[in-house]
């Protein structure tokens, strides 16, 4: 996944990663421009707010009242404490509509490709959110 880090564009895939293998699911949903250039804009506004880009991530996740549960799925320990680490981001409106303007809510990253497999629902307008802080 990006928010990790783990790919870009910069560097050459892992050995044996899903997009080192052209994984199909991947290379058609998330390996692409539009997708690399949100992360990058993500990382720059963590950077600012000296947080990186899990603490948005996961506490996009855990502040989105559309999400009734988080299953992380690290791979290594140094994920893991990532993980646990962004437990304790304070989750800001600004983070919020940051990734609103790159992502509108109910679509993708990809702007006009909503994959088959995967359909969107669930996530509610920001209107619907703004309670919440």
């Amino acid at each position: 996944m990006f928010l990790t880090g783990k790919y870009n564009t910069k560097n050459k895939p892992e050995k044996g990663s899903r997009v080192a293998r052209k994984d199909r699911r991947m290379m058609q949903t998330e390996w692409r421009e539009e997708s690399v250039e949100i992360v990058e804009k993500i990382k720059r506004h963590a950077k600012k707010h000296k947080t990186t880009v899990i603490d948005i991530a996961i506490g996009w996740l855990l502040n989105n009242s559309a999400v009734t549960s988080l299953v992380a799925g690290p791979r290594t320990m140094e994920q893991w404490e990532a993980y646990v680490k962004a437990l304790e981001y304070k989750f800001l409106p600004e983070d919020e509509a940051l990734i609103e303007k790159f992502v509108p809510s109910g679509h993708p990253s990809s702007p006009g490709y909503n994959d088959p497999a995967y359909p969107i629902e669930g996530r509610y307008e920001s209107a619907d959110i703004q309670d919440a802080y």
